[in-house]
């Protein structure tokens, strides 16, 4: 586990633990995927956790719960007052946009960090 509920909770998070306990486990893997798997096994090599690391976790937990399939974020709103009528447009995004979204996301914290070496995809030499 990259960042507990306790810390979670501290940082701001606002999700019971069951709920953050899915989507910490869903961030932990997308940033061990990263590199072809090898960020995941240079995450253990390392004595110390970064905190970019865990605000990485913080930042893709927070994304995950406000693009939960079952939510909706409204787009734009517009009401009438004495016709009474009113319409509604929401915002949806594509499995994919989603998915560049997380993974702009964990580069973005790990290179911000100082950390964008656990990204190398190339050969160790």
């Amino acid at each position: 586990m990259y960042l507990s509920y306790a810390e979670y909770v501290t940082m701001g998070g606002t999700l019971d633990d069951t709920a953050f306990n899915s989507l910490e486990r869903k961030a932990r893997y997308l940033i061990n995927s990263q590199a072809g798997g090898r960020c995941g096994d240079r995450i253990t090599e390392l004595t110390v956790l970064p905190e970019c690391i865990k605000d990485c976790v913080f930042e893709l937990v927070s994304f995950g719960s406000a693009n939960n399939a079952t939510d909706k974020q409204i787009a734009s709103e517009s009401q009438s007052q004495g016709g009474a009528s009113e319409s509604l447009a929401y915002v949806t995004r594509t499995d994919a946009e989603i998915e560049q979204q997380e993974e702009s996301i964990v580069h973005d914290f790990l290179h911000g960090g100082g950390y964008g070496h656990l990204l190398y995809k190339g050969a160790c030499l």
